[in-house]
């Protein structure tokens, strides 16, 4: 015999098999949204260091070539996105950039890091901020900024006969 209106398992009228489910549904979806989160951060930090990697190995090749111009098409490469600039600067120098770069500075001057040469701005969407490039000469501009475009950025590589290291320019 069926009890009418025995609503000990019920809230609001819910039976707690539907509370439970809709429970479980919610908790399956936030883990989906953190789990997709990581994943897209996994592959921003592989696409920094492919462009690290790569651009390292155009400006080594350069380096071992007496003669080098990179000019027309420029080396161009992936960056993730919403990075806005890919930096070189020595950090050990006074600014002397142009007025755009200022906000780039600033931000850079926070974490003097002596040690590396190309930054990338804003550094949050970079997964590093920072890196060493070997063989390059920086510019006279502190910090000498490349502008990112639809998530490439194109970056001139020269090395005359008379030089040692590689230049970059826009």
């Amino acid at each position: 015999m069926v009890k009418k209106g025995d609503k000990k398992a019920q809230v609001f009228g819910m039976p707690f098999s539907t509370i439970f489910s809709l429970f479980l549904i919610a908790i399956i979806i936030v883990v989906a949204f953190f789990a997709i989160s990581y994943v897209m951060d996994i592959f921003r930090c592989i696409n920094t260091g492919s462009f690290i990697d790569d651009f390292q190995k155009q400006i080594t090749s350069a380096w071992r070539e007496d003669y080098v111009s990179i000019i027309n098409p420029p080396y161009t490469g992936n960056v993730p996105d919403g990075i806005e600039y890919v930096c070189f600067a020595d950090m050990a120098e006074e600014f002397s950039g142009n007025s755009e770069e200022r906000a780039v500075w600033e931000e850079l001057s926070r974490n003097k890091d002596y040690t590396a040469n190309m930054f990338f701005y804003p550094w949050k969407k970079a997964c590093t901020k920072k890196t060493f490039i070997e063989h390059i000469k920086l510019p006279d501009s502190n910090p000498y900024c490349f502008k990112v475009e639809g998530g490439k950025v194109r970056i001139k590589i020269e090395k005359d006969y008379d030089e040692a290291l590689v230049r970059v320019s826009r």
